[in-house]
């Protein structure tokens, strides 16, 4: 006995049974539902042309001219080294042959000196012959040694270790859980009152230590500092289009440069209150520490000036927070605090459109503001940060819980310095651990 069909206020009988929605369906209505599912097919067609179209487009040259750069800075940077490593040796053989020549003449005027001596005393005996004679052979020999001998070297062939310069693939660390994060390695202490960001060019790390902002090396050894004589620091990033540091205060945005360490004050038409911050290639991004949060989004080049406002609607609800945001290979990362519920979800969405990818959810119940921090890990996975209860959230790039972490202390910001340095900065110290 046939089925009735599915389809609501439909007296007919079915005659097929849809396999994809196990539906009993009459002719009239598996036609309408076969046709229905192959409409659904011209949208995907389009945007697979507009993929496809997006892609042909893509200019290589345009992408790799910046790695090719600092390809370019770093051969320049290993010439110059070289320049100064032969330039040292030769200040050094130049002291040695010199030096050599210098003692040769003392000597020869020291003999000067006892044969006149012995010319005015008349007295010479063989043994004063016999010494003049010994010392004259010595500085003889001396003498033929620095004419007819070229000085020995022991050159070693240059050796370029392959680590030097990674791709990024190369440094990903597939295998790592956050289970086996060392001890520190090296720990620097400081005031609980310093501001807690901290951010890497992967050359140097930038902190705040004793009233002032630092440089750390890759040998976590402060290089230079500057004092720091404003407010409490809320957030740092780094422009790599600019080569320069970016620090805001709750009201004011600051630009340092890490080479020279002069820090500039930015001039904003409007006043604002911030709270995070991040750079693209072409734009400075920073968020408004307001319920309904906005975006401004600032120019790089050739000036840096406002271009756009990013408004609460395009971001987030009316009772939500951004409480950080972060840049990573054209798309910006939220932390979004739900002012009702007190929850918290990560979001990772399209830099140009503002679209979400993906978002994940933490089931944590929390009134405090600013409680959760993130930082780009591992090239293209995070690591979300609660200081309120000293966990570390461990997201994979497609937004899957990949593992969680309580740390020991109390950590307010994190950052990966180079491939193998996760910098902790925890409440009394910045604690650097090996990865």
């Amino acid at each position: 006995m046939s089925q009735p069909c599915a389809i609501d206020n439909c007296k007919r009988a079915s005659r097929a049974l849809c396999h994809c929605c196990h539906q009993n369906l009459c002719r009239d209505h598996l036609n309408e539902h076969d046709d229905i599912l192959n409409s659904k097919l011209t949208p995907f067609a389009d945007e697979i042309n507009q993929l496809n179209d997006r892609l042909n487009h893509i200019d290589i040259n345009n992408i790799l001219e910046y790695t090719y750069q600092q390809l370019d800075q770093w051969r320049r940077e290993s010439y110059r080294m070289i320049d100064e490593y032969i330039e040292e040796k030769q200040r050094k053989l130049s002291q040695n042959i010199n030096l050599k020549m210098q003692n040769i003449s003392n000597g020869i005027n020291h003999l000067k000196t006892i044969v006149t001596q012995l010319i005015d005393k008349q007295d010479t005996t063989i043994d004063d012959l016999n010494s003049i004679s010994n010392n004259m052979q010595t500085i003889r020999q001396e003498i033929t040694e620095i004419e007819y001998e070229s000085i020995n070297l022991n050159i070693n062939p240059l050796e370029i270790d392959h680590r030097i310069i990674q791709i990024e693939d190369e440094c990903v660390r597939h295998d790592f859980n956050l289970s086996s994060l060392m001890p520190p390695l090296h720990i620097i202490n400081r005031s609980p009152d310093s501001p807690k960001p901290v951010i890497s060019n992967n050359k140097v790390l930038l902190m705040h230590y004793q009233s002032q902002l630092c440089l750390v090396n890759q040998q976590l050894t402060i290089i230079k500092a500057i004092p720091w004589n404003y407010t409490w620091i809320w957030d740092m990033c780094w422009s790599s289009t600019l080569s320069r540091f970016f620090i805001i205060t709750l009201n004011d945005i600051f630009i340092l440069d890490e080479n020279t360490m002069a820090l500039e004050h930015l001039p904003t038409k409007d006043k604002y209150s911030l709270c995070a911050c991040t750079c693209s290639d072409k734009s400075f991004y920073v968020a408004t520490n307001e319920v309904g949060s906005t975006i401004c989004e600032f120019s790089l080049l050739p000036t840096i000036e406002l271009i756009r406002r990013w408004k609460s609607e395009d971001l987030c609800r009316t009772d939500e927070t951004i409480q950080d945001i972060v840049f990573n290979r054209g798309t910006l990362a939220f932390i979004i605090e739900n002012q009702t519920s007190q929850k918290k979800r990560m979001e990772l969405r399209f830099a140009h459109t503002f679209e979400q990818i993906w978002c994940i959810q933490f089931d944590i119940i929390d009134p405090f503001h600013n409680a959760f921090r993130l930082c780009l890990f591992n090239y293209n996975e995070w690591l979300v940060i609660d200081w309120k209860s000293s966990q570390i959230f461990y997201i994979t790039k497609d937004g899957q819980l990949k593992s969680t972490y309580v740390y020991d202390q109390v950590p307010y910001r994190c950052c990966q310095f180079g491939s193998n340095i996760l910098a902790m900065s925890a409440k009394n110290s910045i604690n650097f651990h090996k990865l």
